[in-house]
């Protein structure tokens, strides 16, 4: 009989152990569930529940995103907002990516903005055959632009932010040449939205909030940050994709002089005490 070191025995369980846990961080899904209370909603949209997914990079939840759909299900949403990156550089096959756009559209009103990896990292026949076969899907794309959700009888604006890479911080070539994102850049790129209708804004990259804030987004959606990548106890997430410790905005709900800012932790990409995560807010227009 072959008797093996305890040790040894030992370092194959860690071994697994770690690996089981590493695999759970990157394939578990968590549900984030916020409410959010804002004056300026009409008492009528009352209970509007918005669905949140980001940073997808083309991640896959089961056979054709089955886990994911069925998580989505769950929280019966009545919209569904896709903030950015769902692709990724990494993986340029879309199909799997649009196949599932298309099951959401068959469920749920889908609005969608680009984010730095569809504007930047696809070629220009990718970005035509993502933008092409999402439209046909049913998915509406709000880049640089404005549409009106109805709900209950009320006009919701769902706006959409898209900028060039110069403005992300520490993304590919700018990582020291990035500009600073502003109210005036934000007024050129956006046309100015009805006062009248409560507004949504979809911006992929949420530390620049402090603008949209000022812009007048009433409630604003981003991604981007993967949630500080690594989370710590009582710290949170602590790297941003631009190369600097402990970002600002980084998971969660956050607020400016009653405009506020969700912010998904995302879906794909390698992450650790962080898991995958669907953001749900519902608005109210009091407590």
């Amino acid at each position: 009989m072959i008797k093996v070191p305890f040790k040894h025995i030992f370092a194959v369980i860690s071994a697994v152990s770690a690996g089981a846990f590493f695999y759970f961080e990157q394939n578990s899904i968590e549900a984030s569930r916020f409410e959010v209370y804002s004056k300026n909603l009409p008492k009528a949209a009352d209970g509007l529940k918005i669905v949140q997914l980001s940073d997808l990079h083309n991640k896959k939840f089961g056979r054709e995103n089955c886990r994911l759909i069925s998580e989505i299900d769950k929280l019966s949403p009545d919209i569904i907002l896709l903030t950015g990156d769902m692709v990724s550089h990494k993986i340029p096959d879309l199909d799997g990516y649009i196949s599932f756009v298309k099951k959401l559209c068959k469920r749920y009103p889908v609005y969608y903005v680009s984010g730095n990896h569809e504007c930047s990292d696809m070629s220009p026949k990718q970005k035509e055959k993502l933008e092409t076969e999402l439209k046909y899907s049913g998915a509406v794309c709000v880049d640089n632009r404005t549409a009106v959700f109805e709900f209950r009888g009320e006009r919701i604006n769902i706006c959409g932010l898209c900028y060039d890479a110069c403005f992300y911080r520490g993304v590919r070539q700018f990582r020291y040449g990035w500009k600073t994102f502003n109210i005036g850049e934000m007024n050129r790129l956006l046309p100015k939205r009805s006062e009248d209708n409560f507004t949504v804004l979809l911006a992929h990259n949420p530390l620049d909030f402090d603008t949209y804030a000022e812009w007048g987004a009433d409630i604003s959606f981003g991604g981007h940050v993967h949630g500080g990548l690594i989370r710590l106890p009582k710290i949170g997430g602590i790297l941003s994709p631009e190369r600097r410790l402990f970002p600002k905005y980084k998971e969660g709900v956050y607020e400016i002089d009653g405009r506020f800012l969700a912010v998904s932790r995302g879906l794909g990409e390698i992450r650790l005490f962080n898991r995958p995560e669907i953001v749900c807010v519902s608005l109210f227009s009091e407590k």
